[in-house]
């Protein structure tokens, strides 16, 4: 029995990042332009050592979230929304915009 159920989460839960992973790429489609200004050494760092992990960490709790709050976003038809302020926002901040560039051109969606 706790083997089934195992089995199910893991598979509850390859289901739930194979739809986070579609959900990246089309978040990726233009949601950041580049600058055409130079970049400080210090934005960059603090960019590459702050807040790119802390981007990640973001994501990852968003996901763990976004799964346990499924139950109650399903019946209130608010999945769309919960995956994108979860998961899709922090996942763009992390890995779509430039390097050093702090703040969005463009506001996310």
């Amino acid at each position: 029995m706790f083997r089934s159920r195992m089995q199910s989460g893991v598979a509850l839960l390859m289901a739930v990042l194979l739809v986070c992973a579609t959900s990246l790429v089309h978040a990726a489609e233009d949601s950041y332009m580049a600058r055409t200004e130079d970049v400080s050494a210090e934005t960059i760092i603090v960019d590459g050592l702050l807040l790119r992990p802390g981007g990640l960490v973001a994501t990852v709790v968003g996901t763990a979230v976004f799964v346990v709050t499924l139950p109650f976003s399903i019946p209130t038809k608010s999945v769309d929304r919960a995956a994108q302020k979860l998961i899709v926002d922090p996942a763009k901040y992390t890995f779509v915009r430039p390097l050093g560039q702090v703040e969005s051109i463009k506001p996310m969606r």
